[in-house]
């Protein structure tokens, strides 16, 4: 890393060479393609201003510009050498004439060799770089890091050095502190070593009531309220934001509780949780703000390290000057071995474009490199419900629309004047990655030099959209997190930075002990619930925002929904039995087997022997591995006769599986159907007359949507039945005909009240289970007496 490196000379302005090599090769050839009918270099210099002023996605910035121009006055110094040696005007034309020639032979080379940037295919240009961008990150990276701070971007520096209340400074250049808590962390004993619940504050705002849970390490470390009073506005000049970043927040209108308390955490580096759930409030602007924070973090960061540049240099050239010795230079600590310093994991590549432009839009930079070709690989105007023969629920429609991809890296460099798109990840100060993405290029560049430190330096780590993350391959995100992310270089030898620059907790491999994780989800679920458990952010602790709506629980919400449509009134009901069945939790190994024996011994004797209607049952399972359990044993061990349906199953099996079931046929009578398949499909069962919860669905809306099958099936019977009295009555049938008609339609009635739901349970769904029965039930269920209950 170049800037990582301290000279003698850095810092000073060095006089401008003509450069006659590779790069600049390119750089002239990628002139000539922007003006190829020019009469001079001149007119080519000028010509390229004119396309640059008109095309707001120009893939060159005002650095790119200044670059260029200084191989186009080389060109014309070369070129008035050439002519005053030179009598012969005629001699002139010709030698232009070969170098036009020249230059016009290259770009057609390179237009031949540039794939279709319009290409939305998956191939080696999704995850790394091509040899122009290599070239570019080169050049790019060296005009960077020669730049100087302006004088105000010093001065600010300088100040913000010496403010005590910095939470930059406080949480990553305190070095003391954090080798002290980190002795006191490692003396614990293994218990201690967990956050604790520290306090409980609630959150009411107008759209809705948060609970704020905030965990630390009290042995270690005691959190001292420190007044930074009640608005937004104070609290970011107490923290020492960037000034640029305190005025892009007062584009918002207002601010609820839950904006302070939010927004807070976030600058102060505190490891958080926000579940933003039905809260459409609260969803339209968490993004906006870790964005913001984000480009709060890499501005600090970036004029620290220039700013130390400039010391470090005069500091450099006294000692060599004899005014000062090698012992009186000071450290300059301030940074990791890699240059990226935030990450950003998100599951697909319409996700990816919004919240790219929201860190382009709260960036404070005005001009975006390469933002044409992000547009191309990254939006897509696809609606789902504009294909889609029945409407999709909206949370369906919000994940699929757009450019639905999973398989991205993408690297973001923020520079003076300019953010860079699709910059080496070693050169980028911002990763935005799929988890498949990230691994597979992670897996492919595998003890290689370029990559194997590209997550050993993050500070911010963001894990959006977590809900989405969850339905896709767990174990990438897991593997990313427990073994990649902070995880030091494997091989030092070739490795491009200055150690006397690197901060000692981040030698001492301590990173886990301030990197600040951000996870967005829309409901809480045990694997990330164990990101904030497994935290060891020692100075700033942890905060899980939490909804606590008192009556906003599914069964509530599904109970008035039928009562809109008609469904259910106070003569007919739909009863929902929850069934809790109990284990040891100090062996959670087992907790798999005890759910299997309940349900052999237990529910499915009930599907079997109690149901009023023997067909139309549906099995609803969260965990794949325990719906293939159960295909096996109902296969192998019973007679039931049933059909499976899972992500995995062929488009012909499942609609022929599906038609089978709606038939009644005497093969399908119960239906195996998976929580993954649910969510990338969300089919319209028809035929479900009674649902069995293997598990309690990972998200509590899925609960309510399997329960509208029923709804459906009852709307459909009953809209059947009504055509045959119609047709029954226009025919004029005679009595025989009709009592066949009666006949029937009593063999086609459904009886809400006759309908059976079961739903399985223990203690370790109690986060499932405080969305859909709400809080209070919830603790009822799971402590209570009776491990029975009853919801209608």
């Amino acid at each position: 890393m170049k800037r990582a490196i301290a000279d003698s000379n850095h810092g000073l302005k060095k006089q401008k060479k003509s450069k006659f090599g590779r790069n600049e090769k390119r750089k002239i050839t990628r002139t000539t393609q922007r003006s190829r009918f020019g009469n001079s270099a001149k007119t080519a210099h000028n010509n390229e201003h004119a396309n640059a002023s008109e095309n707001e996605n120009s893939d060159d910035d005002d650095d790119d510009d200044d670059e260029e121009g200084e191989y186009f006055e080389d060109d014309e110094i070369k070129q008035k050498t050439i002519a005053g040696k030179r009598n012969k005007s005629s001699d002139n034309k010709l030698a232009y004439s070969a170098l036009v020639t020249l230059l016009k032979s290259e770009h057609e080379k390179s237009i031949e060799e540039t794939p279709d940037k319009n290409s939305m295919a998956i191939d080696k240009s999704d995850i790394e770089e091509s040899e122009d961008d290599e070239q570019d990150a080169k050049i790019i990276e060296t005009d960077d890091e020669d730049a100087q701070l302006d004088q105000n971007a010093k001065e600010e520096d300088n100040l913000d050095v010496l403010n005590k209340f910095d939470a930059f400074n406080l949480h990553f250049n305190d070095e003391d502190k954090i080798e002290k808590l980190v002795e006191k962390f490692n003396k614990l004993p293994a218990k201690d070593q967990q956050v604790k619940l520290i306090k409980r504050l609630q959150i009411n705002g107008s759209f809705g009531n948060y609970s704020k849970l905030k965990y630390g390490f009290p042995h270690i470390n005691e959190e001292s309220e420190l007044n930074s009073g009640n608005s937004v506005e104070s609290k970011l000049k107490f923290h020492n934001v960037k000034k640029k970043i305190q005025d892009k927040f007062k584009n918002f209108d207002s601010f609820e509780e839950i904006d302070i308390a939010l927004i807070e955490s976030m600058f102060k580096y505190e490891t958080i949780n926000l579940q933003y759930y039905h809260n459409e409030y609260i969803k339209s602007r968490y993004q906006d703000y870790y964005t913001l924070h984000i480009s709060n973090h890499i501005l600090k960061t970036r004029d620290r390290i220039l700013n130390n540049n400039e010391k470090k240099s005069t500091i450099t050239k006294q000692i060599e000057e004899g005014q000062l010795t090698p012992a009186d230079e000071p450290d300059f600590r301030d940074q990791g071995y890699a240059r990226p310093k935030a990450l950003i994991i998100l599951p697909n590549r319409n996700i990816a474009w919004q919240v790219v432009n929201k860190l382009i839009k709260n960036s404070c930079i005005e001009n975006v490199d390469k933002k044409h070709k992000f547009k191309s690989q990254f939006y897509d105007s696809f609606k789902v419900n504009e294909m889609m023969k029945s409407k999709k629920p909206k949370d369906f429609e919000e994940f699929f629309d757009g450019n639905a991809g999973d398989f991205f890296t993408l690297g973001i460099k923020f520079t003076r004047k300019t953010m860079k798109l699709y910059t080496k990840l070693e050169n980028s100060d911002v990763i935005i990655a799929s988890p498949l993405g990230l691994k597979m290029l992670l897996d492919k560049t595998e003890g290689k030099r370029s990559n194997n430190e590209i997550l050993s330096s993050i500070e911010i780590c963001v894990i959006d959209k977590a809900e989405g993350l969850l339905m896709q391959n767990w174990e990438h995100l897991f593997e990313i997190l427990n073994k990649r992310l902070n995880s030091p270089p494997k091989n030092f030898d070739g490795l491009d930075v200055d150690f006397s620059r690197i901060r000692m907790w981040a030698i001492n491999d301590q990173y886990s002990f301030v990197t600040q994780i951000l996870t967005f989800n829309k409901y809480l679920t045990p694997e990330l619930m164990g990101i904030i458990k497994k935290s060891k952010n020692l100075l700033s602790g942890c905060s899980l925002f939490k909804s606590v709506d008192a009556n906003d629980n599914i069964v509530n919400q599904t109970k008035l929904k039928m009562v809109k449509q008609g469904l259910i009134n106070k003569f007919t009901s739909l009863k929902q039995i929850f069934m809790r069945f109990d284990f040891n939790i100090r062996q959670l190994q087992n907790e798999p087997d005890k759910r299997f024996e309940f349900f052999k011994n237990v529910t499915l004797p009930q599907i079997l022997n109690k149901t009023s209607y023997n067909f139309g049952t549906l099995i609803y399972f969260a965990s794949y591995l325990d719906y293939i359990r159960v295909v096996n044993y109902l296969q192998n061990e019973t007679k039931v006769s049933f059909v499976a349906i899972d992500e995995y199953s062929s488009q012909s099996k499942m609609t022929r599986n599906r038609a089978l079931f709606d038939q009644r046929a005497s093969t399908a009578k119960v239906m195996l159907y998976t929580e993954r398949l649910h969510f990338y499909k969300r089919y319209d069962i028809k035929g479900v007359r009674n649902v069995v919860f293997y598990q309690l669905p990972s998200d509590p809306d899925f609960y309510q949507q399997v329960l509208q099958f029923i709804g459906d099936e009852k709307i459909r019977v009953e809209a059947k039945n009504s055509q045959l009295k119609i047709k029954s009555l226009d025919a004029e049938d005679d009595d025989e005909e009709e009592d066949d008609n009666d006949e029937d339609d009593d063999d086609d009635q459904l009886d809400l009240n006759l309908c059976m739901v079961r739903t399985q349970f223990d203690r370790l769904d109690t986060m499932k289970l405080e969305k859909v029965v709400g809080l209070k039930n919830s603790h009822e269920l799971i402590t209570g007496e009776n491990e029975m209950y009853e919801f209608s």
